[in-house]
């Protein structure tokens, strides 16, 4: 099916929705990158991203939180006065370029294109749209062990796209190798030393709440992340002195140990649980926080201290 919403900048928006169909978030995404990725479970699984033409491939292969539903997605923005019906037919046929494969067998998937087109006051179009096309691609009969090789995949990819930029490099790259070797003795080399780079890896607590604590994460500010992960509460204060506008960004640490083993039940069990809040701390219901850090906000220090 598809979908569009409408309004225009030269008085108060109306919007109109040819549907309103409630669709799952997306809170776990992989980029796609121009090669093809494999998802390995263990030798005996193999899930994998398989090209089906030529050209661009879609941006994202994504999943709920709960790691229940795959979804191909493609977005494109466009400034034609006719609107975003072109954009969105080129946004389609890229969410159409690859398959998710399990031993061969094609998984169900959401495709999802969408087309963006902004309205402006004074010149051009004033009207702006945003249109989508979501259907439900069904694929072949597959196995939950067979389908859990490509939610492990997604879910590491995640995480380690999440932890790279944050000062945990070696631990990203271990997790993506676990993506992507071939062979049992390769996986354990890697699974081995995954676990002791992450019973090593420095661990965030948030003081100020009772409800946050155990994440692997860095400061991140309007320059960008912070090369130094050690930075002390009176430090953390001087960033927000000097409107940086620093933020704790994290990942719960246990979530991280069970993607590394490829224990998706216990992911799924972690992720279904009552959600914890914060007044401040902001969650991504995804084993993902946001902390706004300084004065009348939240403090972080390494948990052993």
């Amino acid at each position: 099916m598809a979908w569009n919403i409408s309004a225009t900048n030269s008085g108060p928006a109306s919007f109109h929705i040819a549907s309103t169909e409630s669709k799952p978030p997306i809170q776990i995404a992989s980029p796609l990158r121009s090669s093809l990725t494999q998802f390995r479970k263990d030798a005996r699984i193999s899930a994998r991203i398989v090209r089906l033409s030529r050209g661009d491939l879609p941006d994202w292969v994504t999943s709920t939180a709960d790691l229940t539903k795959l979804t191909v997605a493609e977005a494109k923005g466009c400034h034609d006065r006719s609107g975003p019906a072109k954009a969105l037919e080129r946004a389609w046929a890229q969410a159409n370029r690859i398959d998710l494969v399990v031993n061969g067998k094609r998984a169900t998937v959401k495709r999802i294109a969408i087309a963006t087109r902004w309205g402006t006051a004074n010149a051009g179009p004033q009207e702006s749209h945003l249109s989508a096309k979501d259907p439900e691609d069904a694929g072949d009969p597959i196995t939950p062990q067979e389908l859990n090789a490509i939610y492990i995949g997604v879910l590491r990819q995640h995480i380690a796209n999440m932890i790279d930029p944050l000062g945990y490099h070696e631990l990203a790259a271990l997790t993506r190798q676990l993506t992507t070797n071939r062979f049992p003795n390769t996986v354990e080399r890697t699974l081995s030393r995954a676990r002791q780079v992450l019973d090593r890896a420095s661990v965030k607590e948030v003081i100020g709440g009772d409800q946050v604590d155990g994440l692997l994460g860095g400061i991140v500010t309007r320059a960008g992340p912070l090369a130094d992960t050690a930075i002390a509460p009176t430090d953390q204060e001087m960033l927000a002195t000097l409107n940086l506008r620093p933020m704790f960004v994290g990942i719960e640490r246990d979530l991280v140990i069970s993607a590394v083993e490829g224990d998706v039940e216990t992911v799924r069990k972690r992720l279904k649980e009552t959600a914890r809040r914060d007044e401040i701390a902001r969650s991504d219901q995804a084993g993902g926080w946001i902390v706004p850090l300084g004065h009348d906000q939240r403090f972080v220090k390494d948990q052993d201290q």
